[in-house]
């Protein structure tokens, strides 16, 4: 069974997060180097081998992520699902400009062409394509 999209989506907010809790450790180290003098022993022997290694494991952490991205970019886009997506947005939040407001913000939250980006493209052509359909569905009835 292949993995799905928000399946990698999860993969990479994690790799987010593991970048995230690596910055933290480092965070800690910067602060007890900041009071070495204070502390006894030698912490700074320690805190450069944490550096040394957060610095590998950081690379390695990109390298992940950036595989996962690409794999979720590689896949495409569901024209059902982004077609069910912009009628519950249509059905429940707001008006039209609403809507694409809002669809527009999530859109330029991505990087343009990859999964996610090419994903709120289509639900904002759905809603278009929506809005197009019942306008004219509305001029029929009138005429």
């Amino acid at each position: 069974m292949a993995i799905d999209a928000r399946e990698l989506t999860g993969l990479s907010k994690e790799g987010m997060k593991a970048r995230s809790n690596l910055e933290k450790i480092l965070d800690f180290v910067d602060l007890v180097n900041k009071k070495a003098e204070e502390l006894e022993g030698d912490i700074s022997a320690p805190g450069n081998e944490i550096k040394k290694l957060a610095d590998e494991m950081g690379g390695f952490i990109g390298e992940i992520k950036a595989q996962i991205d690409a794999q979720l970019d590689k896949i495409p886009i569901d024209s059902e699902a982004t077609k069910d997506a912009a009628e519950k947005l249509l059905l429940y939040h707001g008006d039209l400009q609403q809507v694409i407001a809002w669809a527009d913000t999530q859109k330029s939250a991505q990087k343009e062409n990859s999964y996610w980006w090419r994903y709120w493209v289509s639900v904002l052509e759905n809603v278009m394509q929506l809005e197009i359909s019942k306008e004219s569905g509305s001029v029929k009835k009138i005429g």
